[in-house]
């Protein structure tokens, strides 16, 4: 049978600086917490859902751990540490009321927009679960969690072991995504002096390259932030109709992504009468560094790249192509490693010239771009089955607006975090990021190089528009 109690941890583990820089990261305009829904069609058995996290997640110790800063003087010395819980309990995180009458889509997206901005209790592990029923049927998980815990990849490692391959559930975890039985993977050393040189150089050269960055240029995204939050999504989307449109342009899904973003974000500002609107906006995309395998390990290990996007380009074939080529350069690059670098720096700082050096990096971009590649085939909870996963990604500094594209069982699902002082009306921004997936879609199907290749796995555009529209009446 397998193992499911924790491993015996030490009661202290050191936390690391990258980590601690996360943490010390919440500001009173944005909160770093991860934002995400879980919708499950079937009936809720609360008792089973509840045993089944209860046996799962703790197999993590960031879950049963809270953070300790101890102060020894000179803030540079503040030493923060994972520390078991000694209060820890499940009932504490996983919250129903059964007595609330169920929620519709609607009333669920302003609860989250209600809590975007409510910290999470730092005496006790940094997530929380609130099941809701839905109106209509099923339920919902919104799953909140301090990103000092994990990164998006990470996240979706929690997911897939809290989750089985089947609805017939049999209360064992998984050994494939267990964490008990994972085995880090293998580094690559940097082993000569001359490759470790040139290394750091590149990255000293990047850090000093973004630093001199001007701001991005001036905008109603540039405004400051509120209290006032908003969480929107999409229509979920076939996975396979965004490779396609990739696929003809000899570009990835995530240029397709960007590319869509900054015809949203042209078209937005364009309608408002913003000069902005003739100008390349600037995006911090995140850049996953660390290998799949690594996930069980939690923590972050992703960097942020500055990418200028083609919102300034009028043809949305143009924007693609452009997009393809700027994200293509920043592969090749350090700079993902840089910024990686400069967040575990950052931790060694005061708390005070910490936020100061945040916002002068945060004032060269306009919006936060995040793509998180779920599990490719359906997933179950306690016997029911999971149909939609979703999560927004919080923003940093003076960023108030952020993308982020999940994908799960072939869909993609894009979601929206803004701030309404900076987004004045998010709905519409919200459909003109499909309005551009579509306009891409059609472009691409009757350009030379789409006839030329298979098209058969794309549903028609008429059907892609409809979808648009049928989510933003609702």
């Amino acid at each position: 049978m397998l193992d499911t109690e924790p491993r015996g941890e030490a009661a202290e583990e050191a936390m690391s600086r990258r980590d601690y820089c996360w943490f010390r990261m919440d500001g009173p305009g944005n909160l770093m917490v991860i934002n995400s829904v879980l919708m499950f069609q079937g009936d809720l058995d609360i008792g089973q859902l509840r045993t089944v996290i209860a046996q799962r997640l703790p197999n993590y110790a960031r879950f049963r751990q809270r953070v300790c800063v101890s102060r020894p003087g000179l803030p540079a010395l503040a030493r923060a540490s994972w520390v078991n819980d000694p209060d820890f309990e499940i009932a504490r995180h996983v919250e129903f009321d059964a007595a609330a009458p169920p929620l519709s889509d609607d009333q669920l997206h302003t609860l989250l927009s209600q809590q975007a901005l409510l910290p999470l209790p730092k005496q006790r592990p940094l997530w929380h679960m609130r099941v809701l029923a839905r109106a209509g049927g099923g339920f919902a998980i919104v799953f909140r969690l301090h990103h000092c815990i994990t990164d998006g990849l990470g996240l979706v490692h929690v997911l897939k072991h809290l989750t089985d391959d089947s609805h017939d559930h049999a209360g064992q975890a998984s050994l494939e995504w267990h964490p008990a039985h994972a085995r880090p993977q293998a580094t690559t050393q940097l082993c000569k002096r001359v490759q470790r040189a040139l290394f750091w150089t590149r990255i000293s050269a990047q850090l000093a390259r973004l630093a001199l960055l001007i701001p991005d240029c001036r905008s109603s995204l540039k405004r400051p932030l509120s209290a006032d939050k908003c969480l929107l999504q999409l229509p979920a989307m076939p996975l396979e109709l965004v490779r396609g449109i990739a696929k003809s342009m000899q570009a990835t899904v995530n240029d397709v992504w960007v590319a869509a973003v900054a015809g949203a974000l042209r078209a937005y500002l364009q309608e408002r009468g913003e000069p902005a609107a003739r100008r390349s906006l600037r995006a911090a995309v995140t850049f996953n560094l660390r290998n799949k395998a690594d996930a069980f390990l939690l923590g972050n290990h992703f960097g942020l790249v500055a990418v200028n996007l083609p919102s300034d380009r009028a043809r949305p074939l143009d924007r693609l192509a452009l997009a393809s080529a700027r994200m293509n350069a920043i592969k090749a690059s350090h700079q993902p490693h840089a910024t990686m670098f400069f967040l575990t720096l950052s931790g060694y700082l005061p708390a005070w010239l910490q936020r100061g050096v945040l916002k002068l990096f945060t004032a060269k971009g306009s919006v936060v771009l995040t793509n998180v590649e779920g599990p490719p085939q359906p997933r179950y909870l306690a016997g029911a089955l999971l149909h939609d996963a979703i999560c927004w990604v919080p923003q940093a500094g003076t960023m108030g607006l952020g993308f982020a594209l999940m994908s799960y069982a072939g869909q993609v699902q894009i979601s929206m975090f803004a701030d309404r002082n900076q987004v004045a009306d998010p709905q519409r921004l919200m459909d003109l990021v499909g309005e551009a997936f579509v306009q891409l879609e059609l472009d691409t199907r009757f350009s030379a190089l789409a006839l030329s290749r298979c098209d058969q796995v794309r549903q028609p555009s008429k059907a892609l528009a409809t979808t648009w529209r049928a989510g933003s009446a609702r």
